[in-house]
């Protein structure tokens, strides 16, 4: 499917250039920057080596050019002559693009240098409130034509403004054009420079110094000369997780594991120096409670028979880029969803039906940026006698202020069902007699928020149960 998107991509260049270019009749006078495209699909771009630079596909030139204006045409015999050189990368802080192999989104910065955007606040920070939308999907293929810089840790380390007015051209983007610089009449000095020192501090750095299990952390070290370093090396606790060779910088991932019972850890980088002398630096990463509001467990029925179906929906907060939902009874995965919705379900039958056993429900969401967030538990126990089950259904997930919204509230049980509440907050804003769903219209809401609404049902072995809703927007009218 991406080679077919790609393909697809790379003869759109070609019919919208083919539509505004007359083949040439004579040799063509070219220039360093031109576009140039022969009688095949790719467009190129001219270097001031003398080489044809290829746009892989479509999104690639679109960083850099607006439209098709000035591509000039070549014969097969002219543009042969041309030596044919690397790709096209995306121009510098335009876009942020994501390989479908590896869950990261990335900035792009000069010369082809990718770096990880640790966090989706930092995203936002960077490029908006709409930073989602500006998400490319990079084949696989066009990976190599990258290399990996330093993480994004903080909204001062990326600019994508000054990113993209730095590289004007794609031969400063390619280094094939060096920084003009103005000339002095001062002489060049020809004083020898001294041995380099030794350095005598550095930086050292941790993503988050609050995590919660299953998180991922960014830890970084940076020491101001190569000339002088032996190696640097990054621990958790004890656990050496990296070591840099004669390097000024090195960087690494650390998952919090998933199963944490420590309340904290330490972070440790040590510099050692030619000297063999080291430096050392710590930061202390603590553990927060294993749960979060953002995602959430919805249980059908909190008691059943045994071999009895169980229901879970996992809800997601919206402002998560869900890459990964899954869940877990016990520890264990029974369901997973990996479309990118925020709601994820499973219904299936537990491992263990002995009567009054306990089993501890949790989701787990890995986001696009490998951030992982755990729910806080629910708990189903295996009962002689099951509770109802229930749904309750807002006829929208979003309606605008002034707007009135229905709410349905059904509920089912071997034993049959006696009564249906709709509730909001705790109270009740309809009582139904009987089996058949109960529904109430509701507001007028006029205040921007969200809204929750509860339902309670009774068997009829005078058994209740309670359940609530995904969450219902309340936005402003566009």
């Amino acid at each position: 499917m991406k080679l077919k998107q790609t393909l697809h991509n790379l003869a759109l260049i070609a019919c919208m250039t083919s539509a505004l270019l007359p083949m040439p009749t004579g040799a063509t006078t070219l220039q360093s920057g031109d576009l140039i495209k022969g009688p095949g699909d790719a467009v190129y771009y001219y270097g001031e080596d003398g080489k044809r630079y290829v746009f892989p596909n479509l999104k690639t030139y679109q960083t850099w050019y607006n439209d098709f204006t000035g591509v000039k045409a070549l014969s097969l015999d002219e543009l042969q002559a041309i030596s044919l050189a690397k790709n096209v990368t995306y121009k510098p802080g335009v876009r942020m693009i994501k390989v479908e192999s590896i869950p990261k989104v990335y900035a792009v910065a000069a010369n082809g240098t990718l770096r990880w955007i640790t966090t989706e606040d930092l995203a936002e920070s960077l490029y908006g409130a709409d930073w989602n939308k500006k998400i490319d999907d990079l084949p696989d293929g066009f990976f190599v034509d990258y290399k990996i810089g330093a993480p994004i840790v903080a909204v001062a380390d990326f600019a994508p403004a000054t990113e993209s007015a730095s590289a004007s051209t794609i031969n400063f983007n390619l280094k094939l054009t060096s920084t003009p610089t103005t000339p002095t009449d001062t002489p060049t000095s020809t004083t020898p420079t001294e041995p380099t020192t030794p350095p005598t501090a550095f930086d050292f750095s941790v993503s988050k110094t609050n995590a919660m299990a299953g998180e991922i952390v960014t830890l970084s070290a940076s020491a101001p000369s190569v000339g002088a370093i032996s190696k640097i090396e990054l621990f958790i606790d004890t656990t050496l997780i990296k070591s840099c060779n004669a390097v000024t910088a090195c960087s690494s991932d650390y998952q919090i594991p998933p199963s944490n019972t420590a309340s904290s850890y330490v972070a440790k980088a040590i510099v050692t120096k030619l000297d063999a002398t080291t430096l050392t630096d710590t930061e202390t990463l603590t553990t927060v409670a294993n749960g979060t509001d953002k995602v959430t467990v919805r249980l059908a029925r909190t008691q059943v028979k045994p071999n009895q179906l169980v229901g879970v929906t996992i809800d997601v907060n919206s402002e998560i880029a869900v890459g990964r939902v899954d869940i877990f009874v016990d520890s264990q995965i029974v369901g997973s969803c990996a479309n990118g919705s925020h709601l994820c379900q499973w219904t299936g039958y537990l491992t263990n039906q002995t009567l009054g056993t306990v089993h501890e429900v949790k989701g787990r969401v890995t986001s696009n940026y490998e951030t992982k967030y755990t729910s806080f538990p629910k708990y189903v126990t295996v009962s002689e006698n099951d509770e109802p089950s229930i749904t309750v259904s807002p006829a929208k997930d979003s309606i605008y202020l002034g707007e009135k919204l229905d709410v349905t509230v059904s509920a089912s049980d071997d034993d049959g069902i006696l009564s249906i509440d709709v509730m909001k907050d705790g109270a009740v804003l309809k009582h139904c007699e009987g089996a058949a769903p109960c529904t109430v219209s509701t507001g007028p809401w006029n205040t921007i928020g969200t809204l929750t609404f509860g339902g309670k049902a009774t068997d009829a072995l005078s058994k209740t149960a309670e359940n609530t809703s995904s969450p219902v927007s309340v936005v402003a009218q566009p």
